[in-house]
């Protein structure tokens, strides 16, 4: 099913979810929340194939993470790789098709939503297993990842979050009818983003059957930049929407941009775009990675590279967990190689020059606005592997290499 923030079904779930999570408390006030998350996926979302596929890997993850709270070392090796065998054939990865016969993969388990459903399950294993989680409530853990306001799209909320809202220890927003107005004055904001300037943008923006070779120096720029602006719209809005109303239900979403077009390097970047998987994978890829790395008697001696090949595994992580086509992958590719080359450049930097003279040269104006300007470049360019395909790929690198 077609999924939007402006349809009647969304918005008037949306007021009903607010209502009955004002009104109830305790039991009700899980089953309420539950009957809306499980009414948003079976009815508008995915319908109930779909519905039903989510609610098992749901179910699925939660015994699995019992398994790792009684057997935190063996059993979370075991729950990881049952989840992401499961999570893989569940996407049907285009590089199943080379290993695993064509009858014995389906796109019926496919899912909108099922990445960030991952994400957030894998974090729950991951706290289980370092004895940080906490307690975990079956009802609490089936609304954590069904909740409707970051299902399709995020932002990637963490369960303590989420329990610490739901069980009133912190507050989502303060209880004052101006915090309230502002809650309702971001969906609004979120809503023009998404409707307005963003389909203003798309229909400008680089299309999926546009021919690379064929545009104009000019035309590549305006279309790749309006493409870059879209996506940014229309994700940044969708976020805002979302946060007001969990603001409005008591369980508000995290924070997910930061003015990423003003990023003056690289790293930067990856702390302004997407800030909830960002913060993701630097817990749970990069700090993993890099610690091995510096652990291992070859690398140990190395810092650059050991810091170099955690970012490159973790951006290939980032590009696979985006899409399961080439193009994803080349995604990673680009932003792995951006932040090797970053860190490389600023360690030579540091080096030669030490810390504090390249800090005082970074604030000066005409280095910031090159950053800013070499940044934007770099990232709007690696977008395009969001719009085109891996026919479209072999194409242009074919006529490329011919020219």
């Amino acid at each position: 099913m077609n999924f939007s923030l402006m349809s009647v079904e969304f918005c008037a779930l949306s007021v009903v979810a607010v209502a009955l999570l004002t009104v109830f408390s305790g039991i009700p006030r899980q089953i309420a929340f539950l009957s809306v998350n499980v009414f948003f996926l079976w009815v508008i979302l995915l319908g109930p194939q779909g519905a039903s596929s989510i609610i098992v890997f749901c179910v699925l993850g939660y015994v699995l993470i019992q398994l790792i709270l009684r057997y935190p070392r063996a059993g979370f090796w075991v729950a990881l790789c049952v989840y992401v065998g499961l999570f893989v054939y569940m996407r049907r990865y285009d590089f199943l098709t080379w290993v695993v016969p064509g009858q014995l993969l389906t796109q019926a388990l496919s899912t909108i939503g099922l990445s960030f459903l991952f994400f957030k399950i894998i974090h729950v294993m991951i706290e289980a297993r370092s004895g940080t989680l906490g307690s975990l409530q079956f009802p609490t853990f089936l609304n954590y990842c069904l909740n409707f306001t970051t299902f399709v799209m995020g932002p990637i909320q963490r369960y303590q979050d989420f329990q610490s809202q739901w069980n009133g220890i912190k507050e989502a927003i303060p209880l004052r009818f101006e915090a309230h107005l502002d809650a309702i004055l971001r969906i609004l904001i979120g809503f023009g983003k998404v409707y307005i300037l963003a389909i203003w943008f798309e229909k400008r923006g680089l299309q999926s059957n546009t021919d690379l070779l064929e545009l104009s120096l000019v035309g590549l720029f305006v279309q790749v930049y309006c493409f870059y602006f879209f996506l940014y719209l229309n994700f940044s809005g969708y976020c805002d929407v979302v946060i007001g109303v969990g603001s409005l239900m008591g369980v508000k979403p995290p924070e997910n941009f930061n003015l990423p077009f003003l990023a003056q390097n690289i790293s930067d970047f990856w702390l302004r775009q997407h800030r909830s998987l960002t913060l993701w994978l630097t817990d749970y890829i990069f700090s993993p990675a890099y610690k091995w790395a510096l652990s291992n008697r070859k690398l140990s001696s190395h810092p650059l590279l050991a810091v170099n090949g955690a970012l490159i595994i973790t951006m290939l992580v980032s590009g696979l967990w985006h899409g399961t086509t080439l193009s994803f992958f080349l995604f990673g590719v680009a932003h792995g190689l951006f932040l090797v080359v970053y860190r490389t450049w600023d360690a030579l930097l540091v080096r030669q020059f030490g810390i504090q003279k390249v800090r005082a040269w970074r604030m000066r104006w005409p280095v910031r606005l090159s950053g800013i300007a070499l940044t934007f470049n770099a990232t709007a360019f690696a977008f395009i592997f969001f719009r085109i395909d891996t026919a479209q790929i072999e194409k242009t690198l074919s006529r490329f290499v011919s020219l």
